[in-house]
This record gives C-alpha cells, sequence and structure tokens, in this order.
C-alpha cells in the first residue's frame, strides 16, 4: 500500500513544477530496482496466514485509495494552467507523470485487486470488483477472463495466450479486441441472442453494453464537472492500466500454447518481491489450477518454465526490448522441455 498512499500524496499535493513531478516518479523505478535484486522464493516455506480479515482489510483499503486516487486524479487535471508555452510545457509534464504514476496504481491497485474480487463467491466483493474495473474503462473482462481464460489457458483457443514466438504488438491488438468480442458474444449467447437482430430489446440485459454504457456516463460526467484535460487524463490512464494487464498477461503464458492435456499452464516466477506487492499474482499456475483459492492461500508451483526476472522488471523488458525478451524466452522454453525429457 506504500506506493499508491505515495500516488494520493504527489496529486493531493499538486500541482507540481516540471521537475518535482518527474522527481515523484522515483518511488516507481526503486521498486523495479528492488524487484530486480529480490530474493527468490522459497518453495518449501510454509505461509503464515495472519486472518482473513488482514488479507481483505488489505484488498478493501487499496480500493478505497484507487476511488482516491482518481478523484485527486480529476481534480488535479482540472487545475493545470494552459495560458502560455511554459505553463503548457509545466502541465504536459504533469499529465505524463500522472499517467505513469495513477497508470501503474491502476493497474495494480484497481485490475490486479479486482482480479481477486472478481474471483471471491460473495456478492459485494464482485460488485466492487466490477466497480474498479470501471475506474479503467474495461468492465468487460470479468466475463472475457472468467469464461474465456480460465477455461482455454494454455491453449490456442484462448486469446489471452500469447503465442510462441509473438511479439507484444501484435498480442495487444488482438487482446485488446478478442476479449471485447468475446465478452459480447458470449452475452448475445447467454441472452439466446445469437440468432436475433443486433438491437433486440433483450440486449437491455447484456452485461456488456451495460458496461459501456456506465463508462461512458462516466467519461460525460467528468468532462461537465472537470473539464477536457480530466478526460484526456482519465482514458490515459485507463489505456496504461489495460495495457500494464495485458503486459502480464502476455509474459505469464508466452509460448505455451500447447494444451491443457500436459499441464504448463504458465511461467513460474521467483521474485519474492513480486509475490507479496501483487498478491500472489505470480504463483499463477495454482491460481489456474484452483481459481477459487484466496491468493494468500494459493501455494507456489514450480512446474513451469522460469522467468529471469520478476513482474515489475519484466514489464519494462517487454516493452523495451521485446526481440530480447521473444529470444531467451523460447530458449527457456526449449531448455524447460529438455530438462522435462
Amino acid at each position: 500500500m506504500a506506493f499508491p498512499a505515495c500516488v494520493v500524496w504527489f496529486l493531493y499535493t499538486g500541482p507540481h513544477d516540471a521537475v518535482s513531478a518527474l522527481l515523484w516518479t522515483i518511488p516507481l523505478w526503486v521498486l523495479v530496482l528492488i524487484d530486480w535484486l529480490s530474493p527468490k522464493v522459497n518453495p518449501n516455506m510454509q505461509k503464515t496466514v495472519v486472518s482473513s480479515w488482514f488479507y481483505d482489510a488489505i484488498l478493501y483499503g487499496l480500493t478505497l485509495l484507487q476511488f482516491i486516487i482518481i478523484s485527486l486524479l480529476l481534480i488535479y487535471a482540472s487545475q493545470l494552467q494552459w495560458g502560455d508555452i511554459p505553463e503548457i510545457a509545466t502541465s504536459l509534464v504533469n499529465l505524463v507523470v500522472m499517467r505513469i504514476l495513477v497508470g501503474t496504481t491502476s493497474g495494480s491497485s484497481a485490475i490486479i485487486v479486482a482480479h481477486e474480487l472478481i474471483h471471491r463467491t460473495k456478492i459485494h466483493q464482485r460488485i466492487l470488483g466490477r466497480l474498479l474495473l470501471y475506474t479503467v474503462c474495461y468492465e468487460h473482462f470479468v466475463i472475457a477472463h472468467l469464461y474465456g481464460h480460465h477455461h482455454n489457458v494454455a491453449t490456442l483457443e484462448d486469446i489471452a495466450t500469447a503465442r510462441l514466438g509473438e511479439s507484444f504488438e501484435t498480442y495487444w491488438k488482438r487482446v485488446t479486441i478478442g476479449h471485447f468480442k468475446y465478452a459480447w458474444n458470449f452475452e448475445r449467447n447467454r441472452l439466446g441472442l445469437t440468432q436475433a437482430p443486433a438491437f433486440h430489446y433483450k440486449m437491455l440485459a447484456n452485461s456488456v453494453l451495460q458496461g459501456v454504457a456506465v463508462e461512458m456516463a462516466i467519461l460525460i460526467l467528468i468532462f461537465i464537472v472537470f473539464g477536457w484535460a480530466a478526460v484526456f487524463i482519465f482514458i490515459y490512464q485507463a489505456f496504461s492500466a489495460v495495457r500494464l494487464l495485458e503486459t502480464i498477461n502476455y509474459y505469464q503464458h508466452w509460448g505455451l500454447e500447447q494444451g491443457r492435456s500436459e499441464n504448463i499452464l504458465a511461467w513460474v516466477n521467483r521474485s519474492m518481491v513480486t509475490e507479496y506487492a501483487l498478491f500472489g499474482l505470480s504463483n499463477h499456475i495454482e491460481h489456474h489450477n484452483n481459481a477459487r483459492t484466496f491468493f494468500y492461500q494459493t501455494p507456489f508451483s514450480n512446474e513451469g518454465p522460469d522467468m529471469p526476472y520478476g513482474y515489475f522488471v519484466t514489464n519494462l523488458w517487454v516493452k523495451l526490448n521485446n526481440a530480447s525478451y521473444r529470444r531467451v524466452s523460447a530458449e527457456k522454453i526449449k531448455e524447460f522441455y529438455r530438462n522435462l525429457a
């Protein structure tokens, strides 16, 4: 919760001059460095579970922080000045920093927390997960993830399983369109509208259509209350957060489209910083084996190829030098199968 709290303070004390705004990104680079130097997870270490209330309180606290961050973001954007060239330059730097910081917290405090909550059985937790996804305009992810990815993971049928050799940009274009189309068609099938015209009255019960309507209403309300700059940065941070999510999806399953019969469902990540900072998301193999297990109870599994770095470092690696990432990962897969044989 330290990084989201830092982002809250950045937004609360802003707007900042250009240099000060850039300096506020240092905590993020420190987090990346710590992840790079992180000790490895001990697979034999038994997890100490304090209390379900303690872990749920963390989820609720981060949910509250996300709503505070988005509120402060909109207020901050509405206060930026656009009168002359120095003001415009300072405001643009602030927008970039806001995109970096809020986009990162929205990808973690929003989407990753939402990912945990939409897997829960309690209705209020699932609703909270959907509300968090509204803050990044990605509510249809609920259907695409629960009914698409989890049913077809590590197969050619799964939209979110990156193919062997597939670049991130190719994956990004395919998955962002594919997730929406899958969720839309899933809802049409659920409502029995496969042969019905596009504007059948039953479409009002389409949860994807409802989600789009809510997201459009949010954008209109932001424009009316806070202005165009707030709308711009809200969309920009949402884009950044979704791109972060799909980057994680990309390297979690890259090249593993071999079919579930081999039970190699995801890459193994041994960074302790990644595990604790991202609520056990890196224990992804066991998450797919039992998606109902809470994040603090999901065990570590080494039944897959090893990722060289933690998630924070890999996120930058994938985006800054994707060719290198693909080359190294292809060799890791070959090595894994040689050892398996």
